[in-house]
């Protein structure tokens, strides 16, 4: 975290919440707390025990560090302030540690979405139904942080925007990035859509057995995907006593594997089938 003895001046003035020091041995800080920011000076000394510090951040990694310093040259440094305010947010509600590029991935992607909602652009978010269900933490964070956002810059923040920020507050709060979040959100609604398709009629979004099929395929996914298989000791009973939900069930899997080019088990589908079978009786 840097050493408690040296001496830190203010470096930057983000916002009235969000101070960047830097120490005389080159350590920088991101300081977040309510006000400190207020009648700030640039270059003026500020202690690290200052009682108004709610959280602190340094970056570790160099290419972090060298990222944030040129998100100063392309985005607002007020666009910067709001998503450290988000961060701290989101360490708390969501009790983890966010991987440390959000500081850098955060502030670009809200910076780009003001800039294309200022100019009346507004982006389809396809899985926010999806989203919502798999990541209702992450969901109440984003909307929360969009309710800021809005405040702050006064612009609207529609619901398509909380899905994206939902996104990347649940990728960076997970090991695994945005890259395999997409992956197995896009699969997942591929299924419900090829089931929707086998079924010839559109499934109930608001029941219970909904939400709980998704969930599970989404696990399923991510159990593949990490090579964790389970098993399934009622597999055989399952496919000789439900034989058309598993005929749908083995349809729905063979979509995700060709879109996630993976090999979905047996034992899997076997799981999927009693989740088809609630459609079907």
């Amino acid at each position: 975290m840097g050493s408690h003895g040296a001496e830190y001046v203010i470096e930057r003035i983000l916002n009235n919440n969000v101070l960047i020091l830097k120490a005389n041995d080159r350590d920088e800080q991101i300081v977040i707390g309510r006000g400190i920011g207020f009648g700030a000076k640039r270059g003026t000394h500020f202690s690290l025990a200052d009682g108004r510090i709610e959280k602190r951040f340094s970056l570790v990694h160099s290419d972090n560090r060298q990222h944030f310093e040129q998100l100063f040259t392309v985005v607002p440094h007020e666009v910067i302030g709001i998503a450290e305010e988000i961060i701290v947010l989101a360490t708390r509600e969501l009790g983890a540690d966010l991987h440390e590029h959000i500081h850098v991935a955060l502030a670009d992607h809200i910076g780009f979405a003001l800039s294309r909602l200022q100019g009346g652009i507004h982006i389809q978010n396809p899985f926010l139904e999806e989203i919502k269900m798999l990541y209702p933490k992450a969901w109440s964070v984003a909307e929360k942080a969009g309710r800021l956002i809005q405040e702050r810059f006064h612009i609207d923040i529609p619901p398509e925007e909380v899905g994206f920020l939902t996104l990347h507050l649940h990728s960076a709060s997970h090991a695994h990035g945005v890259k395999e979040t997409v992956r197995v959100t896009d699969a997942v609604t591929l299924a419900v859509n090829e089931l929707e398709r086998l079924l010839g009629k559109e499934l109930p979004k608001t029941q219970l057995n909904y939400s709980r099929m998704v969930i599970h395929l989404r696990f399923a996914i991510e159990r593949v995907l990490r090579n964790e298989p389970i098993q399934n000791p009622l597999a055989d009973t399952i496919m000789e006593k439900l034989s058309g939900s598993f005929e749908i069930a083995t349809q729905i899997a063979k979509v995700i594997e060709r879109r996630v080019k993976i090999v979905f088990p047996l034992d899997e589908i076997a799981y999927l089938t009693l989740h088809v079978e609630r459609f079907t009786s």
